[in-house]
């Protein structure tokens, strides 16, 4: 049973297999475009995106990648309880065909990683985070980069995500 991050009725996945989003970079527009058509863009550290349903205000930062994703951990030290509300929408994908589109929380990812000592050479440690934000206030175009292997995490954590659309393998 998935767990419910974000509701259902603000995910379109009926034009999936017209995206192609190989490449580095630059995909998450039209994503949002397809995907999360109520979606407005935002110029925000932590999230790309902002969906107004009712009064319920979803802050998302869209995250595409065959597998490696690397997170600019700066910017996750000491969040506040509504920064830890982020949903993180990953947009997994094979040569450009999208396979997986999950959904989690910025708190629990976080959580999960700091809580979990095989993610620590890749630089998922609360001192890396706070050293990693020092950092980022003294010089702020530092990226500070820690990775994941998002498939694999989404493989072997599905009890924390939202799935939202799972394709056939190629």
């Amino acid at each position: 049973m998935s767990t419910t991050i974000l509701l259902d009725h603000l995910v379109n996945t009926s034009q999936i297999d017209s995206l192609r989003v190989a490449g580095r970079g630059g995909k998450e527009q039209d994503i949002a475009k397809v995907l999360l058509p109520s979606a407005q863009s935002v110029s925000s550290p932590l999230h790309d995106y902002e969906i107004l349903d009712g009064e319920t205000r979803y802050r998302i930062e869209v995250k595409k990648q065959a597998n490696d994703q690397w997170f600019d951990i700066g910017k996750y030290y000491n969040l506040s309880g509504s920064d830890r509300d982020i949903v993180v929408f990953f947009v997994n994908h094979i040569d450009g065909q999208i396979q997986t589109v999950a959904a989690i929380k910025l708190g629990t990812l976080l959580d999960e990683l700091l809580s979990d000592d095989s993610f620590i050479p890749y630089g998922w440690a609360s001192d890396v985070l706070k050293i990693a934000s020092e950092l980022k206030k003294k010089c702020p175009q530092l990226q500070f980069k820690a990775k994941l292997k998002v498939r694999d995490f989404v493989a072997s954590h599905r009890h924390l995500f939202q799935i939202f659309y799972e394709g056939r393998a190629i």
